[in-house]
């Protein structure tokens, strides 16, 4: 099947009353819910024609986020059937296309899914995707006991994209009338037509409450960034040393238009390298007055604000400090508290290595130090 006879439709104009809050813009490694949806869904036929059904209230924002991207965006009904055929109308795709409608709750289903669910619905006029019951199902009273035990041998959980060819839809909702439908699939038995099961993947799951998302989450693979720094500084008489964000008392300090503290300024460098954000001098440049003597640590959370605001945080760093002058061992510890502190992890996220350059080279003639820092960001809103 060639890609101008599907077109796709992303129902994402629910309230959200039971999740708490909007749960499709929730992250899951990265990305939001919406987001992996829409790309699931649409990776068999990226050339598709797709429209996002929103709310009402929802679609300049959902046009200026999606519409670059060549999706079309249309405002949702009252209820999900309305939503639907909302996104049918904007769509008015042939009788023969195969139209594809999926969940913007949920935010994985497999590529082959899609492609089989489509081809059933090529072939039969309307398929969905299922999933075996695999929990025994009780039928309960009013009163909360149980009445009877369901078999589940010819039970299935419904699940989406569901599939039709568009013209089997449109004699089904001429068909229907104003009768309530929770979904396609039984709008169409309802009028005596056949729907093809298709077994899919049981980890496609809706995100309704918010214990969904650590189900949903386990299926994703978790995204990491690593970014490096590195800094060098001379030795410079009558000023305070300052490493790791700690003041050595007694020692003779680093020259630099801040307080040339190395080791945080590779830990910025590392953090601003993963997240993609450029370099300390592009931030922060020598050249202005307003950070002369800055204290290092202003340049460290710059850059997680700017990490954070691009969905990451610092999920380990290493730091390697190579100093023939002065020891650093004794203040090991401290230095790695204080990072810790400031990337806001444990101290065991934290590693601090020191070594020399045995007489060799600036370091080895006691004239600067250098720092290397490693530093490790994941996804900032994991479920």
């Amino acid at each position: 099947m060639t890609d101008p006879d599907v077109a796709l439709i992303v129902v994402a104009a629910g309230s959200s009353t039971r999740f708490g809050t909007d749960k499709l813009g929730v992250q899951i490694a990265g990305r939001s819910v919406l987001e992996r949806a829409v790309t699931a869904v649409r990776a068999p036929f990226p050339d598709a024609p797709l429209v996002l059904v929103v709310r009402g209230d929802q679609v300049e924002q959902a046009r200026a986020r999606w519409e670059g991207l060549g999706v079309l965006v249309t405002a949702g009904g009252e209820h999900r059937q309305d939503s639907v055929k909302h996104g049918f109308t904007a769509l008015n795709p042939g009788d023969d296309t195969v139209v594809l409608i999926h969940d913007g709750a949920r935010p994985f289903v497999p590529r082959e899914d899609v492609v089989r669910v489509t081809a059933a619905a090529a072939e039969t006029g309307a398929a969905l995707l299922v999933a075996p019951v695999v929990e025994t199902v009780k039928r309960l009273r009013a009163d909360g006991t149980v009445e009877s035990t369901v078999p589940r041998e010819k039970l299935a959980r419904a699940l989406t994209p569901q599939a039709f060819r568009a013209g089997v839809l449109r004699s089904a909702w001429e068909a229907a009338g104003d009768t309530f439908w929770t979904d396609e699939a039984a709008l169409v038995e309802r009028q005596g037509g056949t729907v093809v099961a298709v077994p899919g993947d049981s980890r496609n799951v809706k995100v309704t409450h918010p214990d969904d998302l650590a189900l949903v989450a386990g299926v994703i693979p978790k995204r990491t960034r690593v970014g490096q720094g590195i800094d060098v500084h001379p030795f410079a008489a009558d000023r305070p040393l300052w490493l790791c964000g700690i003041q050595l008392p007694g020692e003779t300090g680093l020259a630099g238009h801040s307080d040339a503290d190395a080791g945080l300024h590779a830990v910025t460098d590392a953090i601003l390298g993963a997240c993609g954000c450029g370099d300390i001098g592009e931030h922060f440049p020598p050249s202005e007055d307003r950070w002369r003597d800055a204290p290092s640590e202003l340049f460290v959370r710059h850059a997680l604000s700017l990490a954070a605001g691009r969905g990451w945080r610092v999920a380990g760093c290493d730091l390697t400090l190579i100093a023939d002058f002065p020891r650093i061992a004794p203040h090991r510890g401290a230095m790695r508290a204080r990072v810790a502190e400031l990337l806001g992890l444990a101290p065991d996220d934290v590693n601090i290595k020191a070594t020399t350059c045995e007489g060799m080279g600036f370091v080895g003639r006691k004239e600067g130090v250098v720092a290397f820092a490693l530093v490790t960001l994941e996804p900032s809103a994991n479920p």
